[in-house]
């Protein structure tokens, strides 16, 4: 059999959004978020470090455009999206529909931009709304351009399936953007059909609902998911011999005989409300926070034990970055935004 090496995919995704100062944010609820350690670590290993375990498949028969659209949400939109005489596989027509649903996400963030420039049409809250659906749509677009990335330097017969199911997260993620966005927009009363965002909304919508139809009907182990009722929630955790998980990256993540993890660092500052810190607060940690390409390792936020009443906001420029509790019930951000008080739903949100 033909053992192939597991394709990888490195990509600076900030060069490719439309803003370099596209955030992510943190917390922004009526609701404590209480911060510990081990899922924030587990979070952090498990998006960043796909598996390095290699699959053998063979390479899929090239099918009709009206057979593979038949397999998504859309036939008909999806044949209207593809070239009529083209002859692919499913993972081919995948990467050409998210290439379309890239295209679509800088346009529809063009057409956002231009409809805030327009302050004196807007109300408070269609404003706010809007603010976040280009905040939404450039992250689409940086979730995309991750996609796209993995995709092109893998075929389906080299793909690992940690990066499937990497990418077929973001993917979903894109979709739950757009409805985000839309739901934003229709509580502010300002989407109306005909609205020059409508169609561009909807038809990204349906897009990007084709694409990962299309894109979960390429994998080669798709028949494999199925859930064995049985099936314990750590069952698929697949270790190496030294009891580290297989996406764990080894050159930052050290395991001793005793399976302690040691974490290499690039440098750690302490968050301490009392002044006896290098920070007051969690925001100013995060500022201060160098460039990092995360070959040397994390640069670490200690947070020390306390109620931290900020919203923290992470540009997606900043990398690497891993922020550590005192422990549950001990280091806790709150706040205090809701919709009533005329905050829109994605600023208001439970983290």
């Amino acid at each position: 059999a033909d053992v192939r090496t597991p394709c990888r995919s490195f990509i600076n995704r900030a060069a490719f959004s439309p803003s370099n100062e596209t955030p992510t944010k943190m917390v922004a609820s009526a609701t404590t978020f209480t911060m510990s350690f081990i899922p924030l670590i587990f979070l952090t290993l498990t998006l960043l470090f796909p598996s390095s375990i290699s699959q053998n498949f063979s390479a899929p028969a090239p099918v009709s455009p009206d057979h593979a659209c038949n397999f998504t949400t859309d036939p008909s939109f999806c044949q209207s999206l593809l070239p009529s005489q083209s002859l692919s596989n499913f993972y081919g027509y995948a990467q050409y529909l998210i290439n379309k649903s890239l295209q679509q996400s800088a346009t529809f963030s063009s057409l956002i931009n231009e409809t805030i420039r327009d302050k004196a049409a807007l109300t408070p809250r269609a404003a706010a709304a809007l603010e976040d659906c280009l905040l939404l749509s450039e992250l689409t677009t940086d979730f995309l351009v991750n996609s796209l990335s993995t995709l092109d330097s893998c075929d389906s017969t080299t793909l690992a399936e940690d990066q499937a199911d990497l990418v077929h997260t973001l993917m979903s993620g894109i979709i739950t953007n757009q409805r985000t966005c839309l739901d934003a927009l229709t509580q502010a009363s300002f989407l109306q059909r005909g609205h020059k965002l409508y169609a561009p909304l909807m038809n990204g919508s349906q897009l990007y609902s084709v694409s990962l139809a299309m894109l979960t009907n390429s994998w080669p182990f798709k028949h494999k998911k199925a859930v064995d009722p049985g099936r314990k929630l750590l069952d698929d955790l697949r270790v190496g011999s030294d009891g580290a998980p297989h996406w764990v990256n080894r050159n930052i993540f050290h395991f001793a005989a005793g399976r302690r993890m040691a974490l290499q660092t690039v440098g750690s500052v302490v968050v301490a409300q009392d002044g006896s810190g290098n920070y007051r607060t969690i925001s100013e940690a995060i500022a201060a926070a160098p460039a990092n390409d995360g070959s040397k390792g994390y640069y670490v936020i200690n947070v020390k034990a306390g109620v931290y009443r900020e919203y923290v906001t992470i540009p997606t420029t900043m990398k690497y970055i891993m922020i550590v509790g005192d422990g549950i019930g001990k280091t806790i951000i709150t706040g205090n935004r809701n919709v009533v008080d005329g905050s829109t739903t994605f600023n208001s949100a439970t983290l």
